[in-house]
């Protein structure tokens, strides 16, 4: 078969999963790109990566953001013509993008990045069953009768001690207004499909913050710090709003007071 000059035939096994993967995360990295394909099977050579995601900015598909301020590296974003192109394989999430306000590369750019983060750390344990990211919560919320209650940065599954065990996650990187916090606490407390909440933050002074706006909540919300799980994952300490000690996230969600340390529940995986 022959094919116009300049055109493109996108690959089932390699492109898509790329494509999908920016969409999901909406701004990543190129290392961040490169280790959640990694980690997911999807690619094994550093350079048929870029070859491939050179080829996917050239076309058109991608967006390159060239941003001084995220240590030199360079950050990708979905395009219309790449959105377009998912939809037709079956993304239905991707109406998303026209009704909402994208995140820029600046405004945005931080939250998403270590967001993505988050779900790398994740990844590297072995006990990810899936993370569902916003972009799918909201097509889910609003195509379909089986939605959330909010529009959480992700949903969470993982696999502890041989039960799989699901959460909300939050990344709140900056505090919102406390008009917002009460409508965020109805939303959680109506919330039938989850029963666990975790909301991570890049200091003390915001967990108290939050703590006091979440200390009346009917249902568990959870408090961790982003450097801590980034190191620890599910065995980080978190804090209940309204509790005085701490306790390990994973206990929370396999309902003990104490789990496995990685080594024994994941052996074999560094983490």
């Amino acid at each position: 078969m022959r094919y116009r000059k300049g055109s493109i035939v996108l690959n089932q096994t390699c492109d898509y999963p790329l494509l999908r993967q920016v969409l999901h995360s909406e701004l990543v990295t190129h290392r961040q790109l490169f280790e959640l394909l990694r980690l997911d099977y999807c690619v094994s050579s550093r350079n048929a990566f870029n070859n491939r995601v050179l080829r996917l900015v050239r076309h058109g598909l991608l967006k390159r953001h060239d941003l001084l301020f995220s240590n030199l590296d360079v950050v990708y974003s979905i395009s219309k013509t790449g959105a377009a192109e998912l939809s037709g394989d079956g993304q239905h999430s991707v109406h998303w993008l026209d009704t909402k306000n994208s995140r820029t590369a600046h405004s945005g750019l931080h939250h998403s990045l270590e967001l993505n983060e988050i779900h790398l750390s994740l990844k590297r344990t072995g006990c990810l069953v899936y993370w569902m990211p916003e972009i799918e919560i909201r097509s889910r919320n609003d195509l379909t009768n089986n939605g959330y209650w909010k529009y959480y940065d992700a949903i969470v599954e993982v696999r502890l001690a041989g039960q799989n065990c699901k959460f909300a996650l939050e990344y709140e990187r900056t505090p919102k207004s406390a008009r917002q916090y009460v409508a965020i606490r109805e939303r959680i407390e109506q919330e039938t499909s989850i029963n666990h909440f975790l909301y991570l933050v890049p200091d003390h002074n915001l967990m108290n913050f939050l703590a006091s706006r979440f200390a009346d909540c009917k249902r568990a919300v959870y408090l961790g710090l982003l450097r801590d799980f980034l190191q620890e994952t599910l065995f980080s300490s978190v804090r209940r709003c309204g509790a005085p000690i701490s306790v390990q996230f994973a206990s929370v969600l396999g309902n003990c007071k104490t789990m496995p340390r990685p080594g024994s529940l994941f052996p074999g995986i560094a983490v």
